[in-house]
């Protein structure tokens, strides 16, 4: 009786005094929308964040759903616009449907979620860097640790009464100092993707400006994309395989040189690098 009582206590100090596990990230890249200028996206990386917190592939419908990215993409599919697009196709009202007609496109993001595993940390600690595989790293950027703060598309976890991350009762932390620990982290996370703009232009225009786009990308031929985040040492990323389309793009410089004046286009690759979604 007493032996079982003193190894009962044993083990209760053993775990009680115990290192915590290795911190963990886990990254699942996705097709955001636009998040400067389309209608979907507040309510798309609301629907990443519960995604991540709850281990869920999939979450929501129409042009706000999360869906992890799991097979290669096309590099018409991934350009963000200054007019009315989605996955490559102009005019996406007429495409998809009435609830895509104001989207902007879509970006290459790269979802998060860190479990401390028993250690907290804080979202000041936590770094990213992009890179693409093409020769002048067209997409390359990153953000260093400090950067990132608490917020709706980021959020802090705190374990709840049951002592337990990612259960019903955990509590969340949406602002204030970007210091403040936490258990865990979830975020709809951060990406890059090339762009394509064509003011005034009539929808034949606009498709030639944003199958020149994606040509541009594939400058090097198909490519791919990887998000790293960095958390005190720890990582965790994913990739986009950005391939040419199945049925090529249709021949569009002498459309583009006569109605848009962006021969450029062509030439972006090589000169900048796009501003990416925080």
């Amino acid at each position: 009786m007493y032996r079982l009582l003193l190894a009962s206590i044993a083990t209760a100090l053993l775990a009680a005094v115990a290192p915590a596990g290795a911190t963990v990230i886990d990254v699942s890249p996705w097709l955001a929308p636009n998040a400067f200028g389309s209608p979907s996206w507040t309510q798309a990386q609301q629907n990443a964040v519960q995604a991540m917190h709850d281990g869920l592939s999939s979450v929501g419908s129409g042009p706000a759903a999360f869906n992890v990215q799991t097979s290669p993409v096309t590099a018409d599919q991934v350009i963000v616009t200054g007019f009315p697009s989605w996955m490559g196709k102009v005019d996406p009202g007429n495409v998809f449907g009435p609830a895509y007609s104001n989207e902007l496109g879509n970006r290459m993001t790269f979802a998060l979620r860190v479990d401390g595993q028993g250690a907290q940390f804080s979202i000041s600690q936590l770094s990213f860097t992009g890179a693409s595989s093409d020769a002048g790293n067209g997409l390359g950027f990153g953000f260093s640790a400090g950067s990132y703060n608490y917020g709706t598309g980021f959020q802090g976890v705190l374990k709840g009464a049951d002592g337990l991350l990612w259960t019903a009762d955990d509590q969340y932390v949406t602002g204030g100092a970007n210091t403040q620990l936490i258990d865990g982290l979830i975020g709809r996370g951060s990406g890059n993707s090339y762009d394509a703009y064509c003011p005034g232009c009539s929808l034949p225009d606009q498709q030639a400006a944003l199958n020149a786009a994606a040509l541009a990308s594939l400058y090097d031929g198909p490519f791919s994309f990887t998000g790293t985040y960095n958390l005190a040492g720890v990582t965790g990323s994913a990739t986009f395989d950005v391939l040419a389309s199945a049925t090529p793009l249709p021949a569009t410089l002498p459309m583009f040189a006569s109605g848009l004046g962006g021969l450029g286009a062509f030439y972006w690759r090589r000169k900048r690098k796009q501003a990416a979604a925080s």
